[in-house]
């Protein structure tokens, strides 16, 4: 006979167990920035062991309210910060409350949202996922108690289920065509971590365009961190060589102006010297003054069109599988223009 008496877990116990203060325990289950990663993970895995389930707020007791949930790996880009409003606005119209899980790029604390909200009677949950190779079999089981479910991007392990994917690849493919049609031959692209599928995807279509022109596609693409340090760097080693690159792809704006920055100092300058092209979330791109060619993804936009698929389940009961891909907006300034 189960002991429904039992005690369960608590902040303190996990504090007990692992001999820090409950303070450091409740800093750590948040993911505070200035606890180190080293004590974050031996408080997760401790709270995994003892079964400590946080407390949960009043507004998400499934016997009193309507609730879904929007797993997001990131709140600083104005991508995901605009899907939120908009997935937000969708739901409180239609009744319902909006939990943010923020995971922060990291497989344990969606592995640990992804435990507690399945016994939490939630309605619906829309996942950003993060990291193209990661095993997401954990996320299976909100499809296994047949919770409606729309991921936002996808992985090489994504299960049969509504996807929201925003056309990357194709965004890089316009981008570099564009250069090319600009006479440009030696295009470089800057990326993060590959892992992630919105690097990768950005690669993916630069390389296929260089491939299409006969262009060499390996010699100058660069992945990996993206600090301006490191990114600094790369570009006086590329300066060092004989020839600079005629054109550059970014990931995202902060990038590209670090860019421009770096070549001003060193008497280059967009676009007389070089072309440049950035991806960005930036919904507000278009009505400023920018001279800045961008590739645009609406967070508005994608996060309308989850919310929707999203209660299309909610009211027919089922789940769905369905891909829907999301194309960019190409928009062209005077960084990406020859001079005459």
């Amino acid at each position: 006979m189960k002991n429904y008496n039992k005690k369960k877990p608590t902040v303190q116990d996990i504090a007990n167990s692992v001999s820090i203060s409950a303070s450091t325990v409740s800093r750590a289950l948040n993911n505070h920035p200035k606890i180190s990663q080293k004590t974050k993970e031996l408080v997760w895995e401790a709270a995994k062991k003892l079964g400590y389930q946080p407390n949960i707020p009043a507004y998400m007791n499934p016997d009193k309210t309507k609730t879904i949930c929007f797993m997001v790996p990131d709140l600083n880009t104005p991508f995901y910060r605009d899907a939120i409003k908009t997935i937000q606005e969708f739901y409180l119209k239609k009744g319902y409350n909006l939990y943010i899980a923020f995971t922060d790029n990291s497989l344990e604390i969606e592995k640990m949202y992804a435990s507690s909200l399945v016994d939490l009677n939630i309605k619906g949950v829309i996942i950003a996922l993060f990291d193209k190779s990661s095993d997401t079999s954990h996320l299976n089981q909100f499809l296994n108690q047949n919770i409606p479910t729309v991921f936002i991007n996808k992985t090489d392990h994504t299960p049969d289920s509504c996807k929201i994917i925003p056309d990357i690849s194709y965004g890089s493919y316009k981008a570099v065509n564009h250069l090319i049609s600009m006479k440009c031959k030696d295009i470089a692209v800057f990326a993060g971590d590959l892992n992630n599928h919105y690097y990768a995807d950005i690669i993916d279509g630069y390389s296929d365009a260089m491939l299409e022109a006969k262009l060499n596609n390996k010699v100058n693409i660069f992945s990996g961190t993206l600090q301006q340090e490191k990114l600094f760097n790369r570009l006086e080693k590329l300066l060092k060589k004989n020839k600079f690159p005629d054109a550059i792809l970014t990931p995202s704006t902060i990038v590209a102006n670090q860019i421009i920055y770096w070549l001003s100092q060193n008497n280059l300058f967009v676009p007389k010297d070089v072309l440049i092209v950035s991806f960005s979330s930036d919904k507000n791109n278009t009505i400023t003054s920018s001279t800045l060619s961008v590739i645009q993804f609406s967070g508005s936009e994608i996060g309308k069109i989850a919310a929707k698929k999203l209660f299309y389940q909610i009211k027919k009961g089922e789940i769905i599988d369905e891909t829907v891909i999301v194309p960019p907006k190409f928009i062209i300034k005077s960084s990406s223009l020859k001079l005459k």
